[in-house]
């Protein structure tokens, strides 16, 4: 196996930061901070005491430019879920933050820093979809990771995990696509798009919590 050779980071920027441990986080899923992927995608998953908050940034170091898009924040349970699938090779950076309930904020603090080396062996890949900070208080995305441009399938599925909803939406452009809860807080269905919406249209995550007011949580651009 090729040894890869690592970039230069300046001394403890890498693997957990001051406030990691007395914030109760914990590493699920990747105690050593360098992850050398072997597929086109990597999980990186946190534990969390409830209500903590967390946000993160994805950083290629050969472009020197933020690219948060190719990385997706999720919660299942006490554990925060960092879906990462860079867009070509190279070493990236993510950054973690988080703020516990009992600190006021709102600056979030740095809390862990990984070292991401993608080989890229994804052909063509797309953007995760926006998220809004509602998404970050304890949602999952099953399906879709994300939407082709020009999509035109029919029948594609929506499958998301949203704790305490009443309502759950898909919105393409005017149309509006009620999903079923199939579990307790799963909500699923599916949306026809061979019709073809223009170039540039919005796919909306609108969910009713409560009141008759819908949040938008989630977004994809076709």
């Amino acid at each position: 196996m090729t040894q890869i050779e690592l970039p230069y980071l300046t001394e403890g920027y890498l693997g957990k930061q001051a406030k990691f441990d007395s914030y109760g986080l914990t590493t699920v899923s990747h105690p050593d901070p360098v992850v050398m992927m072997d597929t086109d995608r990597v999980e990186i998953v946190i534990g969390a005491p409830s209500k903590t908050r967390m946000t993160s940034k994805l950083i290629s170091m050969e472009r020197k430019k933020e690219m948060n898009e190719y990385h997706l924040v999720m919660r299942a349970g006490l554990n925060f879920c960092f879906l990462v699938h860079p867009p070509t090779a190279g070493f990236y950076k993510l950054q973690l933050y988080a703020l516990p309930p009992d600190e006021a904020g709102p600056q979030m603090q740095g809390v862990i820093n990984y070292l991401i080396h993608c080989p890229g062996l994804a052909a063509d890949v797309q953007p995760f979809p926006k998220v809004y900070p509602l998404w970050k208080e304890g949602c999952y995305l099953y399906e879709p990771l994300f939407l082709t441009k020009g999509i035109r399938d029919v029948g594609v599925k929506f499958s998301y995990f949203i704790p305490k909803a009443r309502d759950v939406q898909i919105k393409v452009d005017n149309d509006w696509n009620k999903l079923e809860a199939v579990k307790p807080d799963v909500y699923e269905g599916f949306v026809d798009f061979t019709q073809g919406y223009p170039s540039g249209t919005k796919v909306k995550l609108n969910v009713k919590f409560g009141g008759n007011k819908f949040d938008t949580l989630m977004e994809y651009t076709i």
